[in-house]
């Protein structure tokens, strides 16, 4: 159903000495787009699960981040608008409200560094490798670990997302689908939920440094002993696609 609003503006308009009066009249709609007409604000400032930017209190939803993300665990503190930013999608209000691209672009960096590290640390192999791509350890760092499927995944679109999903961030998203009858995975959901994450990366070590950064990346993302955790979701998915191939 599209629902019309009518907006009229009068203003006197002068030419060769005489005034006309003028009236001007703005038609707003929500719902499907009608071309031609413009769309009502409060139609499109709302994310896939109906949540309002308009509406947005700024400390609340902040709050809710920062305890799924466990935030305090690492002294980590970011500014309310920041946190909004970074699950704010490109795609949301026509990129006219603050995006994450440039953040998730920085964060996503630091993660596959820090993952790197996580890797490299592990004295058993991650994944089954042949003999002739088993690399001498240096330092008590296992470099065998390094490009297989399972450091791989650590950081993969796929298990970025389904860690921001388990701790049910996914709903206090902004993003567009590109149509909203067809699934997730048509619409690139993975894609944003994992944006969303990367940025939250990029932001901490922008505003805490490297220090506290890798810090939150170790204790919260890639600790495997939590509830929820890259590590967890990687070994998940590693399993199901090894499980996958021999049948």
């Amino acid at each position: 159903m599209v629902v019309i609003k009518l907006l009229s503006q009068d203003f006197v308009k002068t030419c060769c000495h005489h005034q006309q009066s003028v009236r001007l009249i703005t038609y707003l709609h929500s719902g499907p787009r009608v071309r031609g007409i413009k769309r009502d604000p409060a139609s499109y400032l709302k994310s896939p699960k109906g949540l309002s930017y308009a509406d947005i209190k700024l400390s609340e939803y902040k709050d809710k981040v920062q305890k799924a993300l466990e935030f305090d665990q690492c002294g980590v503190d970011l500014p309310e608008e920041v946190v909004l930013q970074c699950l704010t999608h490109k795609s949301f209000a026509h990129g006219s409200k603050p995006y994450n691209e440039k953040l998730n672009l920085l964060g996503s960096q630091f993660l596959k560094y820090q993952a790197s590290i996580h890797s490299l640390k592990q004295e058993a192999n991650l994944s089954p490798v042949s003999k002739g791509k088993i690399q001498q350890s240096l330092n008590n760092l296992n470099f065998t670990n390094l490009g297989t499927q399972l450091s791989k995944l650590l950081i993969s679109k796929d298990a970025t997302a389904e860690f921001i999903k388990e701790k049910h961030l996914d709903s206090l998203i902004f993003w567009k689908m590109r149509d909203v009858t067809k699934d997730g995975h048509f619409n690139g959901e993975a894609a944003i939920f994992s944006s969303a994450l990367n940025a939250i990366v990029g932001a901490v070590l922008v505003s805490s440094g490297p220090e506290k950064a890798g810090q939150f990346v170790d204790q919260v993302l890639l600790n495997g002993e939590n509830d929820v955790s890259l590590v967890k979701i990687a070994n998940r998915q590693f399993a199901t696609g090894s499980e996958g191939s021999k049948s």
